[in-house]
């Protein structure tokens, strides 16, 4: 079974139970001890892996405010639900928390790649569906020109990431919406124009101060987060204006970062208006 965010739920029962820490057993892990009971009532069964050349398997990956996350699922004709096969997540380790918000969900893609590939084996065609227009530019060979990972390190993902994957549909939702809409939510199946689109990525923007000066007043900058508040995930997406000097901010509940990101940017759309 998989329990989305288990290790950050039940954090506050391990510091009771950790080596040479004091037992103490408060209001704060009682709550905790009933909400993993609910989640536990409430998890999603993982199934076998099926094999068979009308078989889709779609990974979806996630790059969170503490670490990534990645989930792989297989579509079987005559079922309107995805199966799922396998859950990961992991805490970033040294620099990596460091890396760009584009350079983080890229990571999370090659490290899905490779667990995925533990699973179903390397001969296995695997579809990348997640909100992820950035990996665009990994299918053309590009590196932005900032980052914070080397070149080597660049390479290396771009080399994987093509090798294996073909890229799916980039509206399909990513892996908190598909797993908060399980078993009950919305139908899991790709269509076969969307399973074979290869649609038009975003390009890189020239860094603003290239910009000519006739562009710079249309310019605006834009970024969102989430975080976890209790049981509940909460974003918050921000809009400036370079040349006006104004920012425009909102906030709002449930979603994950990918889905901040986009707000963010549907909130600067809405601004140029």
């Amino acid at each position: 079974m998989h329990i989305p965010e288990y290790s950050q739920i039940v954090s506050p029962l391990y510091l009771v139970t950790r080596k040479k820490n004091d037992f103490h057993w408060g209001p704060e892990q009682q709550q905790v001890f009933a909400q993993i009971k609910q989640k536990i009532a409430h998890a999603v069964a993982l199934r076998p892996v099926r094999t068979g050349p009308d078989v889709k398997n779609v990974l979806y990956s996630a790059a969170e405010n503490n670490g990534l996350s990645w989930s792989l699922w297989q579509k079987v004709p005559g079922e309107t639900q995805g199966r799922p096969l396998r859950f990961w997540s992991r805490s970033y380790r040294g620099s990596e928390a460091n890396y760009t918000p584009t350079e983080k969900e890229i990571l999370a893609a090659y490290e899905g790649v490779q667990a995925a590939s533990e699973v179903i084996g390397t001969e296995t065609q695997l579809l990348l569906a997640p909100r992820l227009l950035v990996l665009g530019w990994m299918f053309k060979g590009k590196v932005p020109s900032t980052h914070h990972a080397t070149d080597t390190t660049w390479s290396k993902w771009i080399a994987l990431i093509t090798q294996r994957t073909r890229i799916g549909n980039p509206n399909r939702p990513g892996i908190l919406e598909i797993i908060a809409n399980w078993p009950e939510g919305e139908t899991f199946g790709l269509s076969s124009e969307e399973e074979e689109e290869q649609a038009t990525r975003a390009e890189e923007a020239p860094p603003y101060n290239k910009l000519p000066e006739t562009e710079r007043q249309y310019a605006l900058f834009t970024d969102g987060s989430c975080r976890i508040v209790g049981a509940n995930r909460k974003w918050r997406v921000a809009v400036w204006s370079p040349t006006r000097r104004v920012a425009q901010a909102t906030e709002g509940q449930g979603g994950s970062s990918q889905v901040a990101e986009l707000k963010a940017i549907q909130l600067a759309l809405d601004i140029a208006k």
